[in-house]
């Protein structure tokens, strides 16, 4: 018991909507209906943001895949209760509530940004607050008015959110770009961590699930592959001396991928090093400078979530027992979702029992900033959970 849940979800309903500014009010999302694409299939609806066109998407969560049902009053928040008490099943203390709107949701205009997020958070802050900080949840951050972005953190520091998300590339922007500092140092003030979730800004109509032939399952490696350059940009850059203790969380796109990148890191830093090109009796090679992946992930304070089905005894070895997390997706079923995902991880045998209880629990309190004695689950008993029902979510 006492799971830290790092990757959970709202299925965004129309209400998020209803705390638009008086003054910006007419910015209000458009529901827009596509016919279906085939006999007997329903229809498809999006959202007009501005001049944007975002997925909406249905209150049972079933958009990516097949898996758990998820009801209105888990999914659109609209009795946290009902959430509280499966997470209290699932022996989950605190689950990190993320958007699924603006994982993908990219807005043009900067004043339609400011004024959607603002909404957004304003209905977070509310929905989440019966849940007395097992639902702390993860801001929506309007970049392209760096005053307006401020605000919001600063609002949602005061109504319990814990993060800041950001896309792996931001409006163009790679986040080690001098543009993002002064949101970095109100969030290292406020304790916020900046969350970058599986996700990319849909430019392309294909990839927005409306189109009558579906877009290839290889078109999902693009929205994993910004969390990895969100990482490469914060590994490359010395944010880390800037914003000591700002913490940045890689989430729900596995963890086998931060091999890869710092392999790769290593070899451009030592081709752009005019002295890693050696001459040897046998011919010219290459000098490969190794760095400490461990050290690194503690100096960044780096933390990525893992799956449960992944070489996790590797990933330990490498990146340490100390920055790995892992979340269930709740509320969402694609190849990041598994309702038991903390559970699961911690029967797997060929993981140390004491390794495991820091992805699942510690390593999640760190990363996020949550308290180490709020463990609420500790106190059920066994009459408490045992008429919960998990085959509905």
């Amino acid at each position: 018991m006492g799971y830290i849940d790092t990757d959970t979800h709202v299925i965004d309903p129309d209400e998020c909507w209803d705390y638009l500014d008086p003054s910006e009010r007419d910015l209000r999302p458009v529901v827009v209906e596509i016919a279906p694409t085939a006999p007997g299939l329903p229809p498809k609806q999006m959202y007009l943001i501005g001049e944007t066109l975002c997925r909406r998407f249905p209150t049972d969560g079933r958009a990516g895949g097949f898996g758990a049902e998820y009801t209105p009053e888990v999914s659109h928040l609209r009795d946290p209760s009902v959430r509280l008490r499966k997470m209290d099943a699932l022996g989950i203390d605190v689950q990190i509530i993320i958007s699924t709107n603006f994982i993908a949701a990219e807005i043009d205009n900067p004043l339609h940004e400011a004024a959607i997020m603002r909404s957004w958070n304003r209905w977070a802050a509310q929905a989440t607050a019966p849940g007395k900080g097992r639902l702390p949840w993860v801001l929506v951050c309007p970049t392209r008015t760096v005053e307006r972005a401020i605000e919001e953190l600063e609002f949602g520091a005061r109504n319990g959110a814990c993060g800041v998300m950001m896309k792996g590339v931001e409006h163009g922007l790679f986040l080690s770009d001098p543009y993002f500092h002064p949101i970095y140092q109100k969030a290292e003030e406020l304790n916020l961590s900046i969350v970058v979730h599986q996700g990319a800004a849909r430019h392309h109509i294909e990839g927005l699930g409306i189109t009558r032939r579906p877009a290839s399952m290889a078109h999902n490696l693009h929205y994993a592959a910004t969390v990895m350059q969100a990482f490469y940009a914060v590994l490359e850059s010395d944010l880390y001396k800037r914003f000591p203790r700002l913490r940045f969380c890689f989430v729900e796109s596995g963890a086998e991928w931060a091999p890869f990148v710092f392999h790769h890191f290593q070899r451009m830093r030592a081709a752009r090093n005019p002295e890693s090109f050696t001459r040897t009796s046998r011919g010219p090679s290459r000098i490969i400078t190794p760095m400490d992946p461990k050290e690194e992930m503690a100096r960044r304070n780096t933390y990525i979530s893992c799956e449960t089905d992944e070489h996790l005894p590797h990933l330990v070895s490498l990146l340490g027992e100390d920055h790995i997390t892992v979340g269930t997706d709740m509320c969402h079923n694609d190849n990041g979702s598994d309702p038991l995902a903390h559970t699961v991880l911690m029967e797997r045998e060929d993981l140390d029992k004491r390794v495991a209880r820091k992805i699942v629990d510690t390593n999640g309190r760190r990363a996020f900033g949550l308290p180490m004695d709020f463990r609420p689950t500790d106190s059920l008993k066994p009459e408490d959970v045992r008429d919960v029902d998990l085959a509905v979510l």
